[in-house]
C-alpha cells in the first residue's frame, strides 16, 4: 500500500476496466473517482480536483485527447494517458496534448501502480484550479469557452480564444513569440505571421484603440503581454 494516499479520477467507457483499475488503486491505498466519458470527467475534475488523472483515449463524446487538452487549459496536475492505441503517431498526440505519461493496454497491475507511483511521487503540489478570469476589461469562461469584453459578448474563433486564454493566464510575464506558437498551436507549427495576425485580431476585439493598443503589449523582437488593469482571477 502506498504511503501517500491521494485523489485519482480514472476515465474509461469499458465497464470492466473502470472497475478494475479502481480496485487497485482502491488497494494502494487511493481514493478514487470514476468517470465513464469525458464530459463526466470534467466535472468530476473540476469538482473534486484530483492529484493524478487517468483516461482512456477512444471514447464518444468528448474523447481522452479533448479531455486532456481540456484539463491543461486548466490546470497542471498529471495526468496518464491508458490506451489500446498504440503506435508512435497516437503516442506523440497524446503527449502533445499534454499527457504525463503514456501506457498501452494490456497492462499488468504491478506495472500500472508502479507508473502510477511514479508519477505521484512528482506531483505538483494542488492548488486552486481557475475556471475563469475577469478585469475591468475582460470576462473568460475556460470551462465554456465564452468571452465578454465591457459586457458584450465576445465572438472568438477556437484559435483566438486558445491564445487570449493563454496570455490572461500568464498576464504576470512577457510570453515570447516562440512559447505562444508553442503552446496555441502546438504540433500545427504556427508561424510567427500567424501570430501576428491573431493578436491584430484580438486588438480588434478587445482594444478601445486597436492602433494604440494597452492591453495586449507588444514587446519588440521578443513577444506579448497581456496588461489589464485591476486583474481578478476568479478560481473555484
Amino acid at each position: 500500500m502506498t504511503a501517500t494516499p491521494s485523489k485519482i479520477l480514472v476515465v474509461d467507457d469499458e465497464p470492466e476496466m473502470l472497475s478494475l483499475l479502481n480496485e487497485w488503486l482502491e488497494e494502494d491505498g487511493h481514493s478514487v473517482a470514476t468517470a465513464a466519458n469525458g464530459w463526466e470527467a470534467l466535472e468530476i475534475f473540476l469538482d473534486q480536483k484530483p492529484s493524478l488523472t487517468i483516461t482512456d483515449l477512444r471514447m464518444s463524446g468528448m474523447d481522452g485527447f479533448q479531455l486532456i487538452r481540456r484539463i491543461r487549459e486548466i490546470s497542471d496536475t498529471h495526468v496518464i494517458a491508458l490506451t489500446a492505441m498504440g503506435g508512435e503517431e497516437h503516442t506523440l498526440r497524446g503527449f502533445d496534448m499534454g499527457a504525463d505519461e503514456y501506457l498501452v493496454k494490456p497492462i499488468s497491475k504491478r506495472v500500472f501502480l508502479a507508473r502510477v507511483r511514479s508519477i505521484l511521487r512528482r506531483a505538483i503540489p494542488e492548488k486552486e484550479i481557475s475556471l475563469g478570469y475577469q478585469d475591468s476589461v475582460l470576462t473568460i469562461n475556460f470551462l465554456s469557452h465564452e468571452a465578454q469584453v465591457n459586457g458584450e459578448p465576445l465572438h472568438l474563433r477556437p484559435t483566438e480564444f486558445k491564445l487570449l486564454a493563454f496570455l490572461v493566464q500568464n498576464s504576470d510575464r512577457v510570453l515570447e513569440h516562440q512559447v505562444l506558437l508553442d503552446q496555441v498551436w502546438g504540433e500545427q507549427m504556427g508561424s510567427l505571421d500567424s501570430l501576428k495576425w491573431y493578436i491584430s485580431a484580438l486588438r480588434e476585439k478587445i482594444e478601445g484603440d486597436p492602433r494604440n493598443p494597452e492591453v495586449i503589449v507588444t514587446f519588440p523582437r521578443v513577444g506579448y503581454r497581456y496588461s489589464p488593469p485591476q486583474a481578478h482571477p476568479q478560481t473555484s
